[in-house]
């Protein structure tokens, strides 16, 4: 079925004509809606009529109402008009000054802590920037930087990036922490070690889904015990371990910027690094990409230099 064919007589200009009669209620209204004359309006309606071979309108008492035909026609316009408004909205938004605006995609650990800090530095120097900020699957962030879709990707560094030939740069490096509710028994050690880890409930991650459960398979091997509840992401852990779930396992840079009212926690040993990693799109970076970088790099720096 050629769902195209009965479109292709027929011009958008023409479709928003028909519509801006039926909405204004005559030719008159829709004239000095669109600001065209109403002979112009009048010929343009015939010529709808004519290609389609319907009778769009009819006379009654002397103004012209939609038929039947015409009043089915305006409803599959009024579902569908609103899009293209969006479409124009999206042209216009685009159209403004497009070296103000920068988009960034990130991973959910990282968005409302670190990037939110750096994002208010920054724009307090760029008081004109315009940010769009995409929350995404660390494979996703991968995929929109490729794709030249964003003007930055920041997420924890994995060696997938540059496999994939993005050009990466590391800009800090964390660690692993163990983090238990309030008044746990692991609050007695400096460190948490693997066997004192696995004494213990656990919140996890689903095996072969989330980045933190894939590092600590390769440090502790294969065999971990089994976790009492799997989460999707790192923030989902703590609302779980502060009720008493279980203990878990987290980044240094979630947990800087978490509340530690209800929880508790310690180094992880063996040491496991979680790096933070800018990736590149293969277009050239803007000004705005810079300074956006920079401040970055700023809170990084004063974030790692401080305690915890």
């Amino acid at each position: 079925m050629n769902l195209v064919a009965p479109l292709r007589s027929l011009s958008l200009r023409q479709l928003e004509v028909f519509y801006a009669v039926v909405s204004a209620g005559s030719i008159t209204a829709a004239a000095e809606r669109l600001q065209i004359s109403q002979p112009t309006v009048s010929t343009m309606i015939r010529r709808v009529e004519d290609q389609l071979g319907l009778a769009l309108f009819l006379k009654e008492r002397g103004r012209l109402v939609p038929s039947n035909e015409g009043r089915v026609l305006y409803e599959a316009l009024q579902r569908n008009f609103r899009h293209f408004q969006a479409i124009a909205d999206t042209i216009t938004y685009l159209q403004r000054d497009v070296s103000q605006r920068m988009s960034i995609a990130t991973i959910q650990p990282l968005s409302s802590g670190l990037i939110a800090h750096a994002l208010k530095d920054f724009m307090a120097e760029r008081v004109d920037a315009r940010m769009h900020l995409l929350i995404r699957p660390r494979k996703a962030v991968y995929e929109a930087v490729a794709s030249d879709g964003v003007d930055l990707g920041i997420s924890f560094g994995t060696g997938e990036a540059k496999a994939e030939g993005l050009e990466v740069e590391q800009v800090c490096v964390g660690r692993i922490y163990c983090i238990m509710p309030k008044g746990h028994p692991l609050e007695a050690h400096d460190v948490v070690t693997h066997a004192q880890l696995n004494a213990w409930p656990q919140v996890s991650y689903p095996p072969s889904h989330q980045w933190l459960y894939l590092i600590y398979e390769k440090v502790l091997g294969n065999a971990p015990p089994e976790p009492v509840l799997t989460v999707e992401n790192v923030n989902s852990v703590y609302p779980n371990v502060e009720n008493g779930i279980g203990v878990g396992l987290v980044d240094e840079f979630s947990l800087r910027f978490h509340s530690k009212d209800r929880l508790s926690f310690r180094p992880f040993e063996p040491r496991i690094d979680v790096t933070i990693e800018l990736i590149y799109p293969h277009r050239k970076g803007s000004d705005l990409t810079g300074t956006f970088v920079r401040h970055f790099r700023k809170v990084c720096a004063q974030m790692t230099a401080a305690p915890i």
